[in-house]
């Protein structure tokens, strides 16, 4: 088994203690980015994929997975005894965190060496710095239902909500790019209260409209099957059936990378699909709002089946170009070729080779793992096409902040 390198012997009984990675149940946004990075396949979870947890047999400790979460949940360990770490049904079982071991009155220090400590995955270094986690799950926010629209054709499988929440009056304030999260009422089938479920925040930080303290969310109703049988979403379903007045308990903001610029002089290049809108929709509503113009339109790369199953596009397309530049990829319309984002980034390579070369660039994605996954390859084939080494670049871009990916 691999362990993990840090092992202290304490105790006359000579037990030998490692540091076993974990990751925090209460912080995680189940968005899979640790699982796309891991090369050793040591972040696994369950059918429903949530929780996330780091499989002891498998970790060796590369800590590529600590550069791509958005909420730090990624980063946490504990030391416990050699032979008995947390197995992963132990940790699928887990609603929060163990209390860490105590040895002769002290906790065992599970801190990374300085040595072992990745250079980071930090923010744009002209965001504006976030608040995190003013409110918990332990200790949520009831916040009231403002209104909930259905914003995808009425006969098209896929059910798009708009929903708006009223956070006025409360010191609840995000930034463009947060996530909150929202705790579903009731319990699961072991009893447990639902694990929360966190949503990209679709709106400004002056609100939906502004000043007043209204978030909106992009939500999709999950209706899937699972072991031959008809799956709802739990938080999905929940949020989707909401009614004005209702209320919901929120927990946030989180999030501490995912976060817009705010120099004129950055370039914003957004690529998403899905409901990945949502957080692109909250840096283009933040820039239509500001005093001062950017010296380049933001580039949106938008995909979906058709344009009827796609949110906010009427919205998008009415926008003027020297504000934002929306570039469509659909996969099922039967008026255009079948595209998905990632081929649209290879016709449009030019445009994408320029924001590759030029410092002031900035790169967001957002959607399914496996559109993030599709869409990186293409980035380092443009790369390489204009004599980049995608390596270095993506390195680059990483660590100043310029590349976020939220993927689930």
């Amino acid at each position: 088994m691999n362990q993990p390198s840090k092992i202290v012997t304490q105790g006359q009984d000579g037990v030998e203690y490692v540091r076993q990675h974990l990751i925090d149940p209460e912080l995680c946004l189940a968005c899979g980015s640790c699982m796309a990075v891991c090369t050793e396949g040591a972040v696994v979870t369950n059918d429903h994929m949530y929780p996330y947890v780091i499989d002891p047999d498998k970790c060796t400790n590369g800590h590529e997975c600590l550069e791509v979460c958005g909420s730090d949940a990624i980063k946490s360990w504990h030391m416990v005894p050699a032979d008995k770490p947390y197995s992963v049904e132990q940790q699928l079982a887990w609603e929060a965190l163990p209390a860490e071991i105590e040895f002769d009155g002290e906790t065992l220090s599970a801190a990374l060496d300085d040595d072992e400590v990745p250079q980071g995955h930090p923010a744009p270094a002209t965001a504006a710095k976030p608040i995190t986690l003013r409110y918990t799950q332990k200790a949520p926010l009831s916040v009231v239902v403002k209104s909930n629209i259905r914003v995808t054709d009425p006969t098209s499988d896929t059910d798009v909500h708009h929903i708006v929440l009223d956070f006025s009056g409360t010191d609840f304030q995000w930034l463009e790019g947060q996530n909150v999260g929202v705790m579903p009422p009731g319990t699961d089938t072991s009893g447990h209260g639902h694990h929360m479920r966190a949503y990209s925040i679709a709106s400004s930080r002056e609100g939906e409209v502004p000043g007043t303290g209204e978030m909106a969310l992009t939500i999709k109703r999950v209706v899937d099957e699972w072991q031959g049988k008809p799956y709802r979403g739990v938080a999905s379903n929940f949020m989707c059936d909401l009614q004005p007045g209702d209320r919901v308990n929120c927990v946030g903001p989180i999030g501490e990378h995912f976060l817009m610029p705010q120099s004129s002089d950055s370039r914003i290049l957004m690529i998403c699909s899905g409901t990945g809108i949502a957080p692109m929709r909250s840096f283009i509503q933040q820039q239509q709002r500001l005093s001062v113009s950017p010296k380049a339109p933001l580039q949106l790369f938008y995909g979906g089946r058709t344009q009827a199953e796609m949110a906010y596009t009427d919205e998008l397309l009415a926008l003027p170009g020297s504000l934002l530049n929306t570039h469509l990829a659909l996969s099922r319309s039967p008026q255009q070729p079948k595209r998905y984002v990632q081929d649209l980034l290879r016709q449009e390579s030019d445009l994408i080779a320029d924001f590759l070369r030029n410092e002031n660039s900035h790169i967001f994605i957002c959607g399914m793992i496996a559109m993030g996954q599709e869409v990186m390859q293409v980035l380092a084939t443009i790369a390489s096409e204009i004599g980049l080494s995608w390596e270095q670049l993506h390195h680059d871009l990483l660590h100043s902040g310029r590349l976020q990916i939220e993927t689930y």
